[in-house]
């Protein structure tokens, strides 16, 4: 009968134990439950805040954009402007070239004359002055 009483109090000893320890447990529990929902509550802030920033980040990303169109426009319209520039001048060269051909025949022309003008004093001045006919004989121009 000893033994069975020992038994018997050993059994509700043990039983007590587990309840208790149940009973920290739950507490155990309780915190780390309490723990997860204020973490939760932080994330959800924090993925507010991530919002907010990706929100204004999308907005500068399309204010650079919308600088990186003007600029490139701007490029593109000083090229184009360059190449029509370029075409008009080859374009016009005809109308340019003309008067420039027509002016430089007009002084060749007229530098023919006036050589020709020039070989006729040097020859009749040679005829009159025997040293200066010898000179241009000299130099191969008689």
């Amino acid at each position: 009968m000893r033994i069975l009483h020992i038994i018997t109090v050993v059994f509700i000893f043990l039983l007590m134990s587990s309840f208790v320890a149940q009973a920290q447990n739950t507490q155990r529990d309780d915190e780390i439950i309490e723990r997860l929902i204020r973490l939760e509550m932080q994330m959800a802030a924090m993925n507010e805040k991530f919002e907010i920033q990706m929100t204004a980040m999308n907005g500068r990303i399309d204010d650079l954009r919308s600088l990186v169109y003007v600029v490139l426009g701007g490029i593109m319209t000083l090229i184009c402007g360059l190449l029509a520039m370029m075409g008009y001048v080859m374009w016009d060269r005809r109308t340019v070239i003309t008067p420039v051909v027509k002016k430089t025949k007009e002084l060749e022309q007229g530098f023919e004359d006036e050589k020709v003008v020039l070989w006729k004093v040097l020859k009749g001045y040679a005829r009159v002055e025997p040293r200066f006919a010898e000179v241009l004989k000299t130099a191969g121009m008689l």
